[in-house]
């Protein structure tokens, strides 16, 4: 059984990857995860996932990778989330709210693979909240279980996470 643990990546071996390997990838916000991003390239039958981060709680280095060097090695990304509010917009990435600034980007390759995964994880986040709470949970709910979407559909497809 896959389990979701991101991995550390140093800048040397960051500036390395190839956008067109990019699966998932989330954008900071206000609130959740305003310190970094998370991840997953695709290399064969393996999803790998990374973590950046420390970029609201420490100062930045050269070794460290910043939001912009983020933003630099993977430009569609970037383009998308600065398009995140257009219904029309057509890109590398479907783009998904996740409340309070936080989003989540899916390859277009893998987001019909994906959708219903996160979708019935989603229905079952909010079946357990009261009903006046669902409307306003919708995007929250996104955040809180996109991780185990990830791992559901890839142990269903016989995919590697690591």
């Amino acid at each position: 059984m896959n389990q979701f643990e991101p991995r550390s990546i140093t800048k040397s071996e960051f500036m390395k990857l190839n956008e067109d390997d990019l699966m998932f990838i989330t954008n900071p916000g206000r609130m959740g995860d305003e310190d970094g991003s998370t991840f997953i390239i695709k290399q064969g039958n393996e999803l790998v996932i990374y973590r950046v981060d420390g970029w609201m709680s420490r100062k930045m280095g050269e070794k460290d990778i910043s939001l912009e060097d983020v933003r630099t090695q993977f430009p569609k990304w970037n383009e998308a989330w600065k398009h995140s509010k257009e219904d029309n917009y057509q890109g590398k990435y479907q783009y998904l709210y996740m409340g309070f600034g936080n989003g989540l980007s899916v390859d277009h390759s893998i987001y019909k693979e994906f959708e219903p995964y996160l979708n019935q994880l989603v229905e079952d986040y909010l079946e357990e909240k009261d009903d006046e709470d669902k409307e306003s949970l919708q995007y929250a709910a996104v955040y809180n279980v996109w991780e185990q979407a990830v791992i559901q559909m890839a142990n269903e497809k016989g995919i590697d996470v690591k």
